[in-house]
């Protein structure tokens, strides 16, 4: 009798061993991906930053960034299911969430992971060899733009319209931002409207040699582009942002980009994502410049947001003072 009990104690304590060990050194791993843009851009170097941090600061995930489309292909990768979390431009994820144009359907799933990332300006270039002075001349042109369906080409084709312009007015070259640059440098384009951040690298470079000339959005063009959407709003490129560019231009920016994730992810899992990557702003703040503006002052009231916050994410920055409950 001592003997069976003694067997049945040794297996007992064996089973628990075995049940702490799996607990501890074997909870499954939450495989995630992260879509971001392309290689060359500000979005992608971020992207990795950001799933450093959450690798390093949330138990059992591994996520890994990987390049995109950008915004529209990010969208469309979580709609399939293929990506858990994306960069995104706020505008158009609040096009995907509404069904507006070029998205035929509603997609109301989308939320918020973050407020704010940073600011989009649109820059629109032209060679000074082209004599083109506004984006009206763009007219007979040959233009690069980005790559159909991306955010940036999306921009061109409404600021086009804004100026009474289709595609159908110009030759016109859907191309990644680094090769319309290359494009303008090698005289095979005339202009181009370009989806790159304010104070891009590619940008400096396109602007070194003083053959290119950056071109303002006028007051009436913004009145045309507020008619179709009212969050386009009036920024600034600030004098000497760029070499060359003594003076600043006057153009157009969208609402701040933020992180999306379905509105199905675990929401105490969305709570740790949100409160990592706030509680590591030192190393974000310094991946690229853009991402100075990372913080507390981009997260946004709610009715002042495009799409909805994560619930776990809302309620970290309603933990914090930032929002209201």
């Amino acid at each position: 009798m001592m003997h069976s009990l003694r067997k049945l104690v040794t297996a007992a304590a064996v089973t628990m061993m075995i049940l702490a060990a799996t607990t501890a050194f074997g909870a499954p791993i939450k495989q995630m991906s992260m879509g971001t843009a392309g290689v060359s851009g500000s979005n992608y170097p971020t992207g990795i930053a950001m799933a450093q941090v959450w690798n390093q600061n949330i138990a059992n995930i591994k996520v890994v960034a990987i390049a995109t489309g950008g915004s529209p292909n990010n969208i469309d990768l979580l709609r399939t299911n293929d990506i858990d979390v994306a960069m995104c431009r706020s505008l158009e994820a609040y096009r995907a969430t509404n069904g507006v144009a070029p998205y035929p359907e509603k997609m109301p799933w989308l939320r918020a992971l973050t407020g704010g990332l940073f600011s989009d300006v649109f820059q629109v270039v032209a060679s000074k060899s082209s004599g083109i002075k506004s984006i009206a001349d763009f007219k007979g042109k040959r233009i690069a733009v980005g790559p159909v369906g991306s955010g940036g080409e999306v921009d061109a084709r409404e600021t086009l319209a804004a100026y009474g312009l289709t595609y159908k007015d110009m030759k016109v070259s859907f191309v990644e931002y680094t090769q319309g640059i290359e494009m303008l440098q090698d005289g095979q384009v005339d202009g181009g409207i370009l989806g790159l951040a304010l104070g891009a690298s590619g940008m400096s470079e396109l602007m070194l040699d003083n053959k290119t000339v950056i071109l303002p959005i006028t007051e009436q063009a913004l009145a045309n582009l507020r008619k179709s959407n009212p969050n386009y709003g009036r920024r600034v490129i600030p004098a000497d942002t760029y070499p060359n560019q003594p003076k600043a231009i006057e153009t157009v920016g969208t609402p701040p980009d933020i992180i999306i994730v379905r509105s199905d992810l675990d929401e105490q899992l969305a709570y740790q994502m949100t409160k990592a990557l706030y509680e590591n702003l030192k190393t974000l703040n310094q991946v690229t410049s853009l991402m100075r503006q990372f913080g507390p002052s981009l997260v946004l009231p709610e009715d002042q947001m495009l799409i909805p916050y994560h619930p776990g994410a809302k309620r970290y920055f309603v933990e914090q003072g930032w929002l209201k409950p």
